[in-house]
């Protein structure tokens, strides 16, 4: 006995058949962490204006860049919603940057012929100042919002930043006491700050299977220009075993604006 299948039923069951092979994966809802590293290009913008109490002044600028490896860790929670989802990641970094070159010829230098105009030590020392930013710690707060696309989901995520950093004003100078010879003193000023800005992110979230995700993202940020400022002693600066009458301000603008591209496996629980 031969059985005939209606052509139209049959074309529905195939049909069927490839809705259902390529239909979207069913994604865990709830709190996610995981752990990662990114590339990233961090571009820094210096300014530098020094005054001493005897109305002496001088200025310095540069904008220099470096690359860099970084370890990440992340938590985070998601929540689908029909056909798009929401969610809310903390993120950290050790990003390790700091100012390549300090001692170049970058623009990091103030220059010492400036420095020898202005007279802010006298006359027969030789000085040489270099700025130096160091940034460890990157932590971001984002709020997201992604749809569904092929295995997984793509989103795009705005929120806050801070980092930590710090940032010093080295002299070296080279004294020459009573014409007997040279003695070199290195010293430096130091100031600690924490550095907010904001942090736009777009990524993509591919799902091995319903609580195992693997994340590609990139992410733009730009902190706020940051002032650092420092009071010293001339004399004191310049290597003296005593104070002096003369005191210097040290004033520098810094705008920190890192570029990263980060992938990283995460675990829903």
């Amino acid at each position: 006995m031969r059985i005939t299948i209606p052509r139209i039923f049959t074309k529905q069951v195939i049909l069927g058949l490839i809705i259902h092979s390529i239909a979207l994966p069913t994604f865990a809802t709830g709190f996610y962490t995981g752990i990662g590293a990114s590339a990233n290009t961090t571009r820094e913008n210096f300014s530098s204006n020094i005054f001493s109490s005897t109305n002496r002044s001088a200025h310095d600028s540069y904008v220099t860049s470096a690359n860099q490896l970084a370890p990440m860790l992340q938590l985070g929670y998601f929540n689908t919603q029909q056909n798009w989802l929401w969610g809310v990641a903390a993120q950290w970094k050790y990003l390790n940057y700091q100012t390549p070159n300090e001692n170049s010829s970058n623009g990091q230098h103030i220059a010492n012929s400036s420095f020898s105009s202005i007279n802010f030590f006298g006359p027969n020392i030789e000085r040489d100042f270099a700025s130096e930013t160091k940034i460890n710690n990157e932590f971001l707060f984002l709020a997201y919002f992604g749809l569904p696309l092929a295995q997984g989901y793509g989103y795009f995520g705005l929120g806050p930043a801070l980092l930590t950093a710090s940032n010093h004003i080295y002299l070296n100078s080279i004294h020459t006491p009573n014409g007997t010879g040279d003695h070199l003193i290195s010293t430096s000023v130091n100031r600690d700050k924490v550095m907010w800005g904001s942090a736009a992110q777009i990524g993509y979230n591919y799902f091995f299977n319903p609580c195992w995700f693997m994340n590609i993202n990139y992410t733009y940020l730009q902190t706020a220009t940051t002032n650092f400022n420092n009071t010293v002693n001339a004399a004191i600066y310049n290597g003296a075993s005593a104070p002096g009458p003369t005191t210097l301000t040290l004033k520098r603008d810094i705008r920190i604006n890192p570029q990263e591209v980060m992938i990283s496996i995460n675990r829903v629980f």
